[in-house]
């Protein structure tokens, strides 16, 4: 019962036809709906994550290299923005 103190109440949207097929499962595996729920997401978050293969850049970046990660992709955002703020108050200066 320890892990309990540490949990969390979520509110989600469910489906009618979803709700009812949990709630199937959860009678037919002895657990009440909330313990089913996080049986199955616990089992979908510990399972291997899908390798989803990389769809390359297109357009007039298709000259980058897609980021591996969204912090990754934050860090190029910001350096772009940088860059085009600096190219823009040098443009301004020479006018």
């Amino acid at each position: 019962m320890a892990r309990y103190n540490r949990s969390h109440v979520v509110s989600i949207r469910i489906e009618s036809e979803l709700l009812e097929a949990v709630r199937e499962r959860a009678s037919a595996e002895g657990r009440s709906l909330s313990g089913e729920i996080v049986f199955i997401l616990r089992d979908r978050v510990k399972a291997e994550p899908q390798k989803r293969a990389r769809r390359p850049i297109s357009g007039w970046l298709q000259h980058l290299q897609v980021p591996d990660s969204h912090a990754e992709f934050r860090a190029a955002r910001d350096r772009a923005s940088r860059a085009l703020l600096r190219a823009v108050r040098r443009k301004a200066r020479t006018r």
